[in-house]
């Protein structure tokens, strides 16, 4: 009776897989929110800012992110609206993507300009929270290239 017991209540091989395979989806295939900071070196000021992720496909997420520059007379700011693409399952830390990037400048008068972004970065393994780095460039009169570094939180 006790080996019908033992038997009986652990899982097959194929169960293991299938249920090794869904804790994995679970712990990285919910949308995420963290926070940031970083440095711009085309207008030589610190940046903070926080960002968002949101899966479309298992390697593809909406990715939208602000940005608050500190210091000077301006008060600088910048919106992205990117698509984040994961490689596949071997090298999934790494990632890229494109998007728009909406930059406004205050100081007498307002303005906001629209750029392309394009950016590389690499993130922990899925957890309590994920950390990450990434590089942008801002393309046209924008902002240029900046760095910057973080942690997410999974939204569970």
């Amino acid at each position: 009776m006790l080996i019908a017991a033992v038997v009986m209540t652990t899982p097959a091989h194929g169960q293991r897989g299938r249920l090794a395979g869904r804790r994995a989806a679970a712990a990285d295939g919910g949308p995420e929110i963290g926070g940031h900071a970083g440095y711009n070196f085309d207008n030589k000021k610190t940046l903070i800012g926080a960002q968002a992720s949101f899966p479309i496909t298992p390697r593809l997420e909406f990715y939208p992110s602000f940005d608050w520059y500190t210091g000077g007379s301006a008060r600088e700011w910048g919106l992205n609206f990117d698509l984040k693409l994961r490689p596949p399952a071997r090298v999934q830390f790494w990632y890229g993507g494109a998007g728009l990037n909406l930059f406004h400048t205050s100081t007498a008068a307002s303005t906001t300009t629209s750029h392309l972004n394009l950016f590389a970065g690499f993130a922990g393994r899925p957890g309590q929270f994920r950390p990450y780095a990434e590089g942008r460039l801002t393309l046209g009169d924008g902002r240029g290239l900046q760095l910057v570094g973080g942690l997410s939180f999974p939204l569970r």
